[in-house]
């Protein structure tokens, strides 16, 4: 791909290991600290850098502001060890949409796939986290049918009837297979974001719900029956003790900086209450839920036309400590 990737963490074991990973597809550089990495940005044109938080010296915030200031075209990510929610603020006032976790349960996958979306348009589909015996199946029967032994299973979904049906099935199938009952909270969540919020008419009306900005308050019309070009998909399986929940509409209405501005509202606390800033708002807190519960949760945007939301979670391994993901594309 001719592209050129910098990694920078003062580790010697992960930079190595990062390193020979993408080196397979790209040219790579390493640096071990802030200096050492500016000075690889004034001599080669580097594509991306993924950077370490906290090293000697300078951090890779640090580094993130030099990158913005003076080589705006230069992608960025971050990867730490640390809580990524502490850095939640500093990822929605400088534009950072992809924070790694170092123990993800995907590891190197992970890693690999999150820089080759960066790298290249092609952000949607789940399969990419999995080996190649993944397998997508499309379904037009309504009714709940099992999904794959290794892989998923996609039903349309056209009314709030037939949204109930299928996440109360969906649920019943996940929870009776391991997966925890939480697993409902974060079906109900994305599936009502893709029914309410998301489809938009041609001048950004929603078109199944009253919107008050001035209070910041929605709220959702009863019995909703879809048109067809509002229909949205639902995708579910179970992968070597994975659950896949995957929820796609055909709009791409929700916005990146939207996502990390209710994170931030619900993860910062109000230094008089001692609450979260976003304990009274009426929506948001939805998507803040569902990335609580998941181990991980992706989020691929193609800006006006599909959004495509993955959650997985994985059985007798939650991490207290979870990923960033979001890609958009023009």
């Amino acid at each position: 791909m001719n592209k050129k990737i910098l990694i920078v963490d003062d580790i010697q074991s992960i930079k190595i290991a990062i390193k020979d990973l993408l080196s397979k597809e790209y040219t790579v550089f390493d640096a071990s600290n802030y200096e050492e990495a500016i000075k690889t940005l004034e001599n080669e044109s580097i594509d991306l850098v993924i950077t370490d938080i906290r090293m000697p010296g300078k951090s890779g915030l640090d580094l993130i502001k030099t990158i913005k200031e003076n080589y705006p075209s230069t992608l960025y990510a971050l990867i730490t060890a640390y809580n990524i929610n502490d850095y939640i603020q500093f990822a929605k006032e400088h534009g950072v949409w992809n924070i790694i976790p170092k123990y993800s349960f995907l590891d190197l996958r992970y890693i690999e796939v999150t820089v080759r979306k960066l790298m290249t348009s092609d952000i949607f589909g789940v399969e990419k986290y999995f080996d190649s015996d993944f397998v997508v199946a499309q379904s037009t029967d309504e009714k709940f049918e099992k999904p794959p032994e290794k892989g998923i299973v996609i039903k349309t979904i056209k009314s709030d009837k037939d949204r109930t049906y299928m996440c109360e099935r969906i649920a019943k199938f996940m929870i009776d297979k391991g997966a925890p009952r939480l697993i409902q909270q974060v079906l109900e969540e994305l599936t009502s974001n893709a029914m309410i919020r998301a489809p938009k008419d041609q001048y950004g009306v929603s078109k199944y719900q009253y919107e008050i900005p001035a209070v910041d308050m929605i709220i959702p019309y009863e019995n909703i029956k879809l048109s067809e070009k509002d229909y949205f998909q639902i995708g579910y399986g179970i992968y070597d003790k994975t659950y896949i929940l995957i929820i796609q509409d055909n709009f791409g209405t929700l916005k990146k900086e939207e996502i990390l501005r209710r994170l931030d509202r619900h993860i910062s606390v109000n230094e008089e209450t001692g609450l979260p800033n976003g304990l009274s708002d009426s929506h948001g807190r939805g998507l803040y839920i569902c990335r609580e519960i998941s181990d991980t949760i992706i989020f691929n945007i193609r800006v006006n036309v599909q959004t495509e939301i993955i959650s997985l979670i994985k059985t007798g391994e939650t991490r207290s400590f979870k990923s960033l993901s979001i890609y958009e594309t023009g």
